[in-house]
Order: C-alpha cells, then structure tokens, then sequence
C-alpha cells in the first residue's frame, strides 16, 4: 500500500480502528518485555545508592526508570509506528493527519503521560476505548494519535520517510 492510497484508505474509512481485546494483548505483552527491561536497567542501581541521600536517591530512581519506560515507547512510536508487542498483534500508531509517516516525538510524550493518566485512574483512560466511537483512549485523544488494525498492510518506516511498497 502506497502513502496515497494509505490516505485514501484513513479518510474513506478502510481501516479497521484497534479493537480494546486486541489493544490488552498488546499491552500485556509490552508489559513483560518492559519488566525484562526494567529489570536489567534497575541492575546498575545499587553502585550509586550508596552516594546519595535516600529522598535523592529515590527521585533518580524513579526519573530513571520513567525515561526508560518512556524510550521504549517512544522509540519504536516514533520509528515506525509499533513496540514489539503492537507489531506482534498486528497493531500500529499513526498521526490520522499524516499516516503516511511516524508520530513525532511530542506526540509520543503526551501519548505516554496520557497512559500515564490512564493507569492512574485505575485502567479507565483505557477502558474508555471501549466505548468510545473511533475506539480511541484517553491517551490517543490526548496526543491526536489511532491505533488501527494493520493486518500485515503497512510496513515501518521513519519518522520522515514514507511508506513504499517496494522497501
């Protein structure tokens, strides 16, 4: 599928909004390889308790692994448009004003504190999905970004080159 007909395909409505099963999958997958993550990143954390005071120590702490978390969405977000759980679920982000490329890296950050937001209200940012008409949560509305069912049809691309077929 060409940027054209990935435009014609968004407007005219051909692409199949995430569902909120499909959306918890993912998610849940996310959450296990982040955990592996976060575990390897907390591994370096005891060399540099010991030269700070605690309440210090437990504000870089918390930063750290945020920016962590924070990478490893973004990242992918912005590089293409899938984690590895979203590309495993056939799940991808897209800017419905510019599909043809990946999200900025502003837009990844209201995406991740709206999740944030979500997950501090007890999962309900999320739920909202649901129930909503374009199946968008808290977090979409909040970084103007969908998740749509990819099906296989698009392939990653950078946050300025365009999808092409014949990459």
């Amino acid at each position: 599928m060409n940027s054209n007909s990935q435009n014609h395909a968004l407007n005219s409505g051909q692409l199949v909004p995430c569902s909120l099963m499909r959306r918890a999958a993912s998610m849940i997958y996310d959450l296990i390889l982040l955990s592996c993550i976060l575990f390897m990143a907390w591994l370096p954390m005891p060399l540099i308790s010991d030269l700070l005071n605690p309440v210090a120590d437990r504000m870089i702490r918390a930063t750290y692994l945020l920016v962590v978390c924070f990478l490893y969405f973004a990242w992918p977000w912005c590089h293409g448009g899938q984690t590895l759980g979203m590309r495993s679920w056939h799940i991808r982000l897209i800017d419905p004003e510019n599909p043809e490329y990946s999200i900025t890296l502003k837009q990844a950050w209201f995406r991740f504190m709206g999740s944030m937001l979500s997950w501090a209200a007890l999962g309900v940012g999320f739920l909202i999905a649901g129930f909503h008409p374009r199946k968008l949560a808290w977090h979409d509305l909040m970084s103007g970004t969908r998740l749509i069912h990819s099906s296989g049809g698009f392939r990653s691309s950078g946050p300025h080159e365009p999808q092409h077929e014949d990459r």
